[in-house]
């Protein structure tokens, strides 16, 4: 069973969804979509001006409720909050957090005689208002508390016993309802309200239930049982639809922030700060009631019967239109009124379109309103064309521990939305999980508890979210909640994705409101006096234009960052940016808001940005004053969420440290130590240590500047023992327990033990290329998935200075019209792979093969691959800029199939040449000494492309045809 210290870790209040029999706590943060608090008696005249649920300002969580009115003269205008029966003792507990524009707002709680009748009012109890705290602090979040209740109840006592001139009977006497008592005085006042907590209560209803109250006389007891109605959170349907490339609901533009749910307390997610949530089809129908009520928007997704035969057995095929569990299922989720839209699949190719249009069409007919929403590996614009711009189009791979680097996943994110049109809705999932391909070979297992560090890091997940935003995705979903739970010791990134959504809830009015293609400007590191200054090959800033802003988002891409980061650190970053003339620059976070200086360059203005830190966020803009004006609204946001981001922060980076100094204490165990690696976690511990001190003395800025400090000494240490392990292999994909921090014990007990063996002879036949132009090459085969772009291949053995004898494996696309060829290819993969070795299951092997790129491979970038069957394409080799002849060297361990071969595709246009493959067992004899041959000791130049005749093409040699690739993990 889980356990979700997340949710206490987090702090947001938690709110009932169901009316409970017995006594409970009433804990509720506003989180849902509509107000709570209904307006009640008044005697003086107002006009409500707003009365909604808002992210402006908030003591904690994401949301308040706040009211707006003008007063004219008068005493009292009351807002009623329902509360069930919380009998009055000196356990009651009552309080709520408000902030307003005046002083005096004042809570109350009206007191029920049960015993006795209101001689005013027959047939109704005797009532009476316990006075609470007054609003005092303008403009700032207070407490108000109703203290000591049962004086208060005494005192009311005494007063209707003198005025209705008999002994009041208090047994038994409740409190019903909340008040709170908004009249300020003539003119406009703004409230906000969050965070209430009252009880123990009897009889709560639903969160907004309005109620009738039967009345029982005083022989009677106490009042009969409150009867809630459906609640009043999804009461009202707002209208959801995608204009203009942006999703909306209601006039509100959205941000999807969302998550699937496969059993973290949908509560839990709620606190993170999502605001939406994928559901399977199965889901139980109380937790939909429960998403919603918690304010979820929710995307409801649609499981296919297996119907499709493709080669290779059943696939998930599409929804029909005349499946009767297809219309149940639609109709058992629109008994809510939260449904954002419908999911449609994922990773779907261009030849499920046309069974995902039926099913599109199937489902407008029984909801015509909401936007669908599909997961594309290819087909973008059949899609797109098919959706009737009411379709959110999604695609998604998997980045973290591949060879693919955090700028090549940039390039693919920016590739695919240039499949598609400029006003098309794009969204991402984000990788927050360990892959199962990863799980079965560092760990053998998938499921279960953990009770050693696993990973990704937060930092990762971090990096690959400001990724997508950066390429103009306008929706994430983050895939796996399992990995947030302690079972999988996730609770750092449980706590950064918390961070993360305070962030993106700061951006939201320049996210949304994002009107073109971003774009990427390189970052300058400030060079020596009467110098240049240089592009810093590590950092990219995407530039993002929005109404009446500039938002600029520099994200650290350095080499390796998908397996281990680095600190990501630099003191000084420049960054020219084309604004106008009177934009001023902020830095906008949840730890601070604070502007930087700027001066006038060519065609904008440039900053000088201190201290980076894997991530940044820089608004310009000219609206910095004001009511309502940008600047203000971020820092009065940052200001109800520092004192969270503080907390949330110090407790990550307490979380990472323990983490990795087990790892640590692990490796020097084994003699692996690192220079100051002691230091670097004692410095990690003392900056932490500063950020507690200075978040209990309020400091929350402080704080959270501390609390990465002490992040940044614990990636120091993790990247330092990341590079002294990866620097024995030729590439990091080598071994798959080089892929992570948290797998590198087990990645030295393997090198250790491999160290010992000796690669044997050479059991791949023909890897060399050498056989004779007139022979076939016995049991290799060619693969060509059928293309959805305008491209030629071609699989050559060339004799143009291979990198050793006489003959090299060559493959190569190119446009079919050179003066149209594509800047992007969607789906093309020519790929060669080689005979199946038969092995004994468990035998530790050597794979090698050496590549040449002449030049930078375009339109893809994965490349040029190299890979085994073991390890499959998540464990390849991707090369995509020149390289002159280098050898790749892969340790695997043969599978239980005891079958192996080896894999040499491209994906992009260009040219690659492959020589000198081998399979070879390590055993622990020597093999016999091969002769060795000049190109053995001399890598040889670059090869130019070779021409005509050069070799016979390989499909005229291969025995078996054509075939369509199967579990490729695009």
């Amino acid at each position: 069973m889980k356990r979700w210290r997340g949710a206490t870790a987090i702090g947001l209040v938690l709110a009932f969804a169901a009316t409970v029999h017995g006594q409970q706590m009433i804990q509720y943060g506003f989180e849902g979509r509509s107000p709570l608090w209904l307006p009640g008696p008044h005697d003086a005249g107002y006009k409500e001006t707003l009365h909604e649920l808002t992210d402006k300002s908030v003591h904690s969580g994401q949301r308040s409720e706040t009211i707006q009115f003008e007063a004219e003269h008068g005493s009292y205008i009351h807002y009623i909050y329902n509360l069930g029966r919380a009998p009055v003792t000196d356990d009651l507990h009552i309080s709520l957090w408000v902030r307003a524009n005046r002083p005096g707002v004042q809570l109350l709680a009206r007191v029920v005689f049960p015993k006795e009748w209101d001689p005013t009012n027959p047939g109704h109890l005797l009532t009476a208002l316990l006075p609470g705290d007054r609003y005092q602090v303008v403009q700032h979040w207070q407490p108000l508390a109703l203290p000591t209740p049962v004086k208060l109840l005494r005192q009311q006592q005494q007063l209707l016993t003198g005025t209705l001139k008999h002994e009041i009977n208090a047994t038994e006497a409740y409190v019903d309802q909340l008040i709170l008592n908004v009249y300020t005085g003539p003119g406009e006042t703004h409230v906000w309200i969050d965070d209430l907590e009252a009880g123990p209560a009897f009889d709560v209803p639903l969160p907004g239930a309005s109620w009738d109250r039967h009345e029982a006389g005083p022989a009677g007891g106490a009042a009969k049982e409150m009867t809630p109605a459906r609640p009043a959170l999804n009461q009202r349907p707002d209208e959801v639809r995608l204009e203009g490339g942006h999703l909306k609901v209601g006039n509100e533009r959205l941000f999807l922030l969302g998550i699937r749910h496969t059993g973290t307390p949908l509560q839990v997610l709620r606190n993170a700060g999502f605001n939406t949530v994928w559901l399977d089809e199965s889901a139980p129908s109380g937790l939909i009631e429960n998403a919603a009520n918690l304010g979820f928007w929710i995307i409801p997704m649609l499981n296919a019967p297996l119907a499709v035969e493709q080669p290779g057995g059943q696939v998930q095929g599409q929804l029909m239109s005349n499946n009767e569990a297809f219309h149940r299922n639609v109709s058992r989720f629109l008994r809510e009124q939260a449904v954002l839209c419908w999911d449609l699949g994922g990773n779907l190719p261009w030849e499920k379109s046309r069974a995902v249009i039926s099913t599109a069409q199937a489902i407008h007919n029984v909801d015509p309103l909401r936007p669908l929403a599909v997961d594309v590996r290819d087909g973008f614009l059949t899609y797109s064309r098919a959706g009737n711009q009411q379709l959110m189009i999604g695609t998604h791979r998997w980045p973290l521990l591949t060879s693919l680097e955090l700028d090549d996943y940039r390039q693919w994110l920016i590739q695919r939305r240039a499949l598609l049109p400029p006003d098309a809705f794009c969204w991402t999932w984000i990788q927050t999980h360990l892959p199962d391909w990863f799980m079965t070979a560092a760990y053998e297992r998938t499921t279960g508890r953990f009770n050693e560090p696993i990973g990704p890091q937060p930092e990762q997940i971090r990096l690959l979210s400001y990724i997508a935003l950066g390429c103009g995705y306008r929706g994430l979903g983050y895939w796996s909640d399992r990995f947030l739970a302690d079972s999988h010791m996730g609770r750092d990134r449980l706590l950064a994705l918390a961070l993360l959504n305070q962030e993106f809830r700061l951006l939201e009015p320049l996210l949304v409101t994002a009107n073109k293609d971003p774009q990427w400007i390189k970052a300058l590191r400030p060079a020596f006096p009467g110098l240049p200054d240089q592009p810093d090959p590590n950092v990219l800033a995407a530039v993002l234009k929005c109404d009446k802003a500039v938002l600029v988002l520099p994200i650290w891409l350095g080499p390796g960052s998908q397996y281990v980061p680095p600190q990501g650190y630099l003191s000084q970053v420049r960054l020219k940016v084309m604004v106008p003339e009177n934009y001023t620059a902020w830095e906008v976070s949840p730890g601070k808001v604070r502007s930087y200086p700027s001066r006038p360059v060519l065609g904008g203005r440039e900053i000088t940005l201190q201290i980076f830190d894997l991530t940044s966020a820089i608004g310009f803009a000219a609206d910095v004053l004001g009511r309502g004006s940008l600047i203000p609204r971020f820092q009065e946001m940052q200001r109800s969420m520092r004192m969270d981001a503080a907390q949330w922060l110090h407790d990550q980076a307490q979380e990472e440290i323990v983490k990795v100094a087990r790892i640590h204490e692990e490796l020097k165990t084994m003699g692996k130590k690192i220079h100051d690696g002691d230091a670097l976690l004692d410095t990690a511990r003392q900056w932490l240590e500063k950020s507690h001190k200075h978040r209990v003395n309020g400091e929350f800025t402080d704080a959270y500047d501390d609390a990465q400090l002490a992040l940044r000494a614990v990636r120091i240490l993790m990247r330092q023992h990341w590079d002294a392990a990866v620097k024995t292999l030729t590439t990091p994909v080598a071994c798959p327990f080089a892929l992570s921090f948290y797998t590198l014990p087990r990645f030295w007990q393997y090198y250790d033990e491999i160290v010992k063996l000796h690669p044997g002879k050479n059991v791949l036949p023909e890897g060399d290329f050498e056989t004779p132009p007139n022979q076939s090459q016995r049991d290799w085969t060619l693969e060509e998935v059928p293309s959805l772009d305008d491209v030629q291949g071609e699989a050559k053995r060339v004799a143009n200075n291979p990198r050793e004898g006489k003959q090299c494996l060559m493959l190569k696309l190119r446009a079919k019209n050179a003066l149209k060829a594509a800047q992007v290819l969607e789906r093309t993969f020519l790929a060669v792979h080689s005979p199946a070795v038969h092995l004994p299951p468990g035998t530790p092997v050597r794979i090698s093969a050496w590549v040449c790129v002449p030049e930078a491979i375009t339109g893809s970038p994965d490349g040029a691959l190299l890979y085994d069957s073991a390890g499959g394409e998540p464990l390849a080799v991707r090369v995509t800029q020149p390289t002159i002849w280098r050898q790749f060297i892969l340790y695997r361990t043969v599978p239980d199939s005891g079958i192996l071969h080896v894999t040499m595709a491209l994906t992009g246009l260009g040219t690659v040449y492959f020589d000198d493959v081998r399979i070879e067992p390590m055993t622990d004899k020597k093999a016999e000494p091969e002769t060795p041959s000049v190109a053995d000791m001399l890598e040889k130049t670059i090869p130019q492309a070779p021409g005509n005749g050069w070799g016979e093409k390989l499909s005229s040699l291969l025995r078996s045809p054509f075939r369509q690739p199967s579990g490729r993990d695009r």
